[in-house]
């Protein structure tokens, strides 16, 4: 067999018409749900700090999962491609597809559990809700906050994770198809990494709104698969700290808060 280098050299290659049909699909499949559920979503999650009961607590992780593929799916299709590529050639096709899912499959399920709970958390905390006094400054501290983390070391690294699907694969490389998950997870973390910070302010200052969640989308891939993605990264930081600060400013100010 050959070595871990040449097969993710062989591995990583442009995507054939057939699997960029299949994640196109599976991306707008994703999106129609998420456009189509807004509203049912929302209320499910008022529902989830009171009696909820199963179902409900069920349907509300399930459109959550959904929305979350909408949204991270796109950005994660060139290491899903690398990954299938590698897997295909130390298996078979069929076993590759399977590992593949398991894969995918893994790294959504860690974002639906901390998006799951951050929701949960921020709508306890009053933060999802009508804000008023202090809270008013929530928002706008977020987007500095988010900023911030931009210029972060551990954001740069992560994001170089992110955007080397080869050199991802050879570091964590796993056989099989535990190996598929724990590649899974490993991805899902830096994943994590690059962008938790820009899904709460998502959820805080767009108050879940689709607009807000397919901009989200469009930041993550771009950071991702851009050339200069770590510039783009720097660049949406600095924007984030001064449409923050002078956001804060400007509602302390009218709101007589200073």
């Amino acid at each position: 067999m050959a070595s871990a280098d040449g097969r993710a050299s062989l591995a990583w290659k442009a995507p054939g018409a057939p699997v960029i049909a299949l994640f196109a699909i599976l991306v707008g499949l994703a999106w129609v749900v998420t456009i189509a559920t807004a509203n049912n979503l929302n209320t499910l999650l008022m529902l989830q700090l009171g009696g909820a009961a199963p179902v409900e607590r069920v349907t509300f992780l399930a459109l959550v999962g959904v929305m979350m593929g909408a949204m991270m799916l796109p950005s994660a299709v060139p290491m899903l491609s690398a990954y299938r590529g590698l897997a295909t050639l130390d298996s078979s096709r069929r076993e590759g597809t399977v590992r593949t899912a398991l894969f995918s499959g893994t790294y959504l399920l860690l974002w639906l559990v901390f998006t799951g709970a951050a929701l949960v958390v921020l709508l306890a905390l009053g933060v999802l809700q009508m804000l008023s006094g202090i809270g008013l400054l929530v928002p706008g501290l977020l987007l500095v906050g988010a900023g911030v983390y931009q210029f972060s070391w551990w954001k740069s690294y992560c994001l170089t994770k992110c955007r080397t699907p080869v050199g991802f694969i050879l570091e964590h490389w796993r056989g099989g198809r535990k190996g598929a998950v724990r590649m899974g997870f490993a991805h899902g973390i830096y994943c994590l990494g690059c962008c938790w910070v820009l899904m709460l302010v998502v959820f805080v200052t767009g108050a879940m709104s689709l607009l807000w969640m397919a901009g989200f989308s469009a930041l993550v891939l771009a950071e991702k698969v851009w050339s200069r993605g770590d510039l783009l990264a720097r660049l949406i930081g600095g924007t984030a700290i001064v449409g923050g600060a002078g956001a804060a400013l400007w509602i302390a100010l009218t709101s007589n808060l200073l």
